[in-house]
């Protein structure tokens, strides 16, 4: 399962929780603001990208965010990233979505020359603490 090796990967501080996963992700089905990307290679899950949009706070405008996106390493090197990429960017477009923010966890790769080059900016940094 993809989502668990994107898990392993992140070296994310709690623990994998499968069965909560599927329950989440199969519900998420449902709901017309969430959607979900995949890429296959000759029939084989490769890789994901999970994002959902809304109005933010201080605005009408509707933005995207991705809640998970991973490439499974022995394809990262291929056109499976750029190819989630631009479906997530049409699929914003089609959806008349303004903003579409995506993000990466440093501990797997670092995304940021990717990003610029296709016209993204650097919106935030984000840090956690344990309690």
């Amino acid at each position: 399962m993809l989502f668990k090796q994107f898990h392993k990967e992140a070296k994310l501080p709690y623990k994998f929780d499968p069965q909560k996963t599927q329950r989440v992700f199969l519900e998420t089905l449902e709901v017309d603001s969430f959607e979900t990307f995949v890429a296959d290679r000759d029939g084989d899950l490769v890789g994901f990208i999970c994002c959902v949009y809304m109005e933010p706070l201080f605005s009408s405008d509707k933005i995207s965010t991705d809640i998970a996106w991973f490439v499974s390493k022995e394809h990262r090197n291929s056109s499976a990233g750029f190819r989630l990429l631009k479906e997530y960017e049409e699929w914003a477009v089609n959806n008349n979505i303004k903003y579409v923010g995506i993000a990466y966890l440093e501990r797997v790769t670092d995304l940021s020359k990717v990003y610029e080059k296709k016209g993204y900016v650097k919106a935030e940094t984000h840090y956690m603490k344990e309690f």
